[in-house]
């Protein structure tokens, strides 16, 4: 007779209070425990990722390591406080060294104890993160000038300064939450986070050239991806300045099965003999067995479940599989959560009668409100289906099945199928098939006939059971779902494809125009002419990189470079998006005919609330790729590059609109800067690849028509887009501006670079007096610098020591002819040639009329007047 759990093994009593809280540590624990560190590693399981920081944060600090930046890898509640302090404990009392390292490592580790700042980014100390960081290793005379007086950023040689060659231990941890409260306070022209972000990369980068000094980082996304732009520029510099310098370490492995051994550590004082254990592995294999015997199942061989059994025990396997489910929920830490809903299960079965032999999900005592509570924090859209369907103090539908047949049947089978019902991730996979269900029920004195009766029986009374392809699941909507899904079949398929190519359309309307100026969705390849603006091209995914259709439609275009596409790489999730599109059109229909007051009317909005987020992210993950032109650097081989989508296309406005985020995409690095984000910045490196792409090859094609330069933008991929339509033009108008290019009349532009321009004067008549004969004259010089110098002068001879003019705007003279010089008194322009100016002469005459007759003739300027008698 194989022995229960509760005869085998003695449970720790935290079980029955168990709090998340108590499972949260603080890194000032490191720095004011005054224990030495042996009752935590008695209650702790070390984890690969821990023995792994171990030993090369150990030999670090030995100075046997050429690692000197660790960063911790976790979702929240991962593990990496917990970690963090267990490399402090061991690096502060050498007596734990001998205890807790494999014996090929303890020997090597040959320092005493070792100084250790630890930082946590919910502590906001008045010298900020720099100042206590020194404070911990005994320097805070050394760092009161970089705080004292406001905040001044710690440079790399600063650091070195204070660390030195002591065996040192920095630890940081929960930094997005320090980086944002910094983001919120100006100084200059930047903010504290700017001063964090640097004075912690001088860190790092201060540390690789200490034998000793080891820094571990907690990673920096996750629970901060909602942020402020500040915030998030800050953590993304951080980030990547972590990651070009630090070993990536998970402490957890929470796919394998050190969840288990961890779990067991904690909640499980006492653990029977392997051969109790063996005795119930061998027990669970043959019934499983017998299962597959009988037709139900199709189970790995009996060898393959008791190794399992053995492996897993006192959890029953299919634990491991049903938690994977869920564990990804936004906002579920992965460890701290899974060590209370696990204390919450093995509170359950203390509550039951002794008939557990391995524990499962099934066993959630849901009555008991302290796991319902568990269930509500996981999944709280399910209570409602808790209590309709499982568990109502004898109410519910599945209670009130097991009261008729005698038995917990009904109820062991929608616990479990709430359990594997409980991800909210995007794609997350939920359900079980009805042979899952019977191989996870599987136990000593249970037969298969009496789960599939009463899944039979719930089937048919259930509010919140589903089924869609063969999977059995909870759902938060009662029966509406069916109506849904017979609707959805029957949506005509034009309907659905004009229905995504209207929506798709509406999410990558061109408004910024820099990346796109066009939009097609769908459409016949064979009908794409890319004759006019750069266009967007959505094609539908087909399992192919790139689409076999694209491929072709590039292959045979002229203008290569004129083309993006938005697609995918799975045409699996591209039916997703037919599927969801459909199940949203159905939904609305159904809203449509419902008014308000009608039963299903709430739950029909609801439902259509949440057919918009589904279909939005299944059409995230589907169409999560960019293909555009690029050549190849070593043969020059045109083809078309991609660049994967972070977290999927998103639809939204300004700069949260898919636009913006393909801009953004095309104006990185990942897309080998393919746009060209700000134009202004960067025009001399543009001018002199025009000039190398764009124009004809051979040193003497220094002239080219414009519209030929156009049309070979458009066709070599080679050539990076000008942001919006017009940037070819701002291109070239720049050029023009800067002197670089020169455009003739006929359309063709020539490139420089041009002879050197020499000085010259432009010399305007604004004026004269007609009295005196003198003009008024606006000289103005060009090419002559800043502070030009004009002389003048009756001959060119004289301009050597011409005169020079003081008001260029208005000189005046009586000459009838001038030459005029420009200076440049910089000397930067050379001084050309004298320009000649001539007045225009004005003769009057007049004859007298008395004897003795006279003529007499006038000219102006000059005043010369002759008189003839005769």
């Amino acid at each position: 007779m194989i022995r229960t759990v509760k005869q085998a093994c003695r449970f720790n009593a935290v079980i029955h209070d168990y709090r998340m809280s108590q499972g949260i540590e603080n890194l000032a624990d490191l720095i004011h425990d005054a224990g030495d560190g042996r009752e935590f590693f008695s209650r702790n399981f070390v984890t690969h990722g821990m023995a792994q920081l171990f030993r090369e944060g150990l030999l670090r600090l030995s100075g046997k390591s050429d690692q000197a930046v660790f960063e911790l890898t976790q979702a929240m509640g991962g593990g990496k406080t917990h970690t963090m302090i267990a490399l402090g404990l061991l690096a502060r009392h050498p007596h734990l060294r001998q205890e807790v390292l494999p014996a090929d490592l303890k020997d090597r580790i040959d320092f005493g104890q070792a100084r250790i700042a630890a930082f946590s980014g919910r502590h906001t100390p008045e010298n900020y993160i720099w100042g206590d960081i020194a404070t911990q290793l005994g320097e805070p005379e050394a760092i009161r000038p970089h705080w004292a007086n406001g905040p001044k950023s710690v440079d790399q040689q600063k650091w070195k300064e204070i660390i030195g060659d002591q065996p040192t231990l920095i630890l940081l941890d929960e930094l997005p939450p320090y980086l944002d409260n910094a983001s919120t306070q100006v100084f200059g022209q930047g903010t504290l986070a700017n001063m964090v972000v640097f004075s912690l990369a001088t860190l790092m980068s201060a540390a690789l050239e200490l034998p000793n000094c080891c820094i571990v980082v907690a990673n920096l996304s996750g629970s901060y991806q909602a942020q402020t732009r500040a915030l998030a520029d800050a953590i993304s510099n951080l980030q990547q300045e972590t990651r070009r310098q630090a070993m990536t370490i998970t402490p957890v492995q929470l796919a394998g099965n050190e969840i288990y051994k961890i779990l067991k550590t904690r909640l499980i004082d006492e653990m029977p003999s392997e051969r109790v254990i063996a005795d119930v592995a061998e027990e669970y294999a043959q019934q499983v067995r017998k299962a597959e015997d009988a037709g139900y199942i199709v189970a790995a061989s009996i060898e393959q479940i008791a190794e399992q059994v053995r492996e897993t025990y006192p959890f029953h396997p299919s634990f491991k599989h049903l938690v994977a489910l869920f564990k990804e929920n936004e906002g579920f830490r992965q460890t701290r959560g899974l060590m209370q809903f696990t204390a919450r299960l093995l509170k359950s079965v203390t509550l039951r009668a002794d008939d557990v032999h391995l524990i499962g999900t099934q066993h959630l005592a849901l009555n008991d409100d302290q796991v319902r509570d568990e269930i509500e924090r996981i999944a709280p859209r399910l209570l409602p289906a808790v209590a309709r369907d499982i568990a109502d103090n004898g109410n519910a539908i599945a209670e009130t099945i097991d009261a008729e047949t005698d038995t917990d049947a009904s109820r062991q089978v929608m616990t479990l199928l709430l359990a594997s019902s409980l991800s909210r991730a995007v794609g997350g996979r939920i359900g079980l098939s009805e042979s899952e269900v019977i191989e996870f029920l599987a136990a000593p004195g249970r037969k298969p006939d009496e789960f599939l009766q009463s899944l039979q029986r719930l089937r048919e009374q259930a509010w919140y059971l589903h089924r869609e392809d063969q999977r059995l699941f909870v759902k938060e909507t009662e029966n509406l779902s069916r109506q849904i899904e017979r609707n959805a079949k029957e949506v005509p398929q034009p309907k659905i494809d004009q229905a995504l190519i209207n929506r798709l359309t509406g999410i990558l309307r061109p408004d910024r125009r820099q990346a796109y100026q066009d939009v097609q969705v769908l459409p016949r390849l064979d009908e794409i002419r890319l004759s006019g603006p750069r266009t967007l091209i959505v094609i539908k995914p087909d399992g192919k990189v790139p689409p076999s259709e694209l491929q072709n439609l590039f292959d045979y275009q002229q203008e290569k470079n004129n083309l993006l596409v938005l697609t995918g790489q799975d045409s699996h999730l591209a039916e997703a998006v037919e599927d969801r599109l459909r199940e949203l059109y159905a939904i609305e229909q159904i809203h449509k005919r419902l008014k308000a007051g009608d039963t299903l009317f709430e739950e029909a909005r609801d439902r259509l609330e949440e057919a918009e987020d589904r279909f939005a992210k299944a059409l995230s993950g589907a169409y999560n790729r960019v293909y555009f032109p690029s050549a190849d650097p070593i043969d020059g081989r045109h083809f078309l590059a991609s660049v994967t989508i972070d977290n999927g296309l998103r639809p939204g406005k300004g700069d949260q609109s898919a636009e913006a985020q393909i801009e953004t995409l095309l104006a990185s690095p990942r897309a080998n800067y393919k746009l060209v984000a700000s134009l202004t910045e960067s025009f001399g490196a543009y001018f002199a690849m025009a000039e190398e792409v764009l124009w004809p090859s051979g040193k003497d094609n220094r002239r080219t028509p414009w519209k030929d330069v156009v049309a070979r933008a458009r066709s070599n991929p080679d050539w990076p887009w000008m942001p919006g339509a017009g940037g070819m033009d701002m291109l070239k108008a720049e050029a023009l501006k800067q002197g670089r290019w020169r455009l003739g009349e006929d359309g063709y532009i020539e490139k420089g670079p041009f002879p050197k321009d020499k000085t010259t004067v432009n010399v305007s008549v604004v004026g004269s007096q007609p009295e005196t004969g003198a003009t008024i004259l606006s000289l103005t010089p060009r090419h002559a610098g800043e502070s030009p110098v004009v002389v003048y002068a009756t001959r060119p001879e004289g301009l050597v020591n011409g005169q020079s003019i003081d008001d260029l705007d208005s000189f005046t003279t009586t000459e009838g002819t001038l030459y005029f010089l420009a200076r440049d008194t910089t000397g930067h322009y050379e001084t050309g040639l004298p320009v000649r100016w001539t007045a225009e002469l004005k003769i009057r005459y007049w004859t007298a009329r008395k004897a003795p007759r006279s003529l007499t003739i006038s000219r102006m300027p000059g005043h010369f007047t002759v008189t003839h008698a005769g």
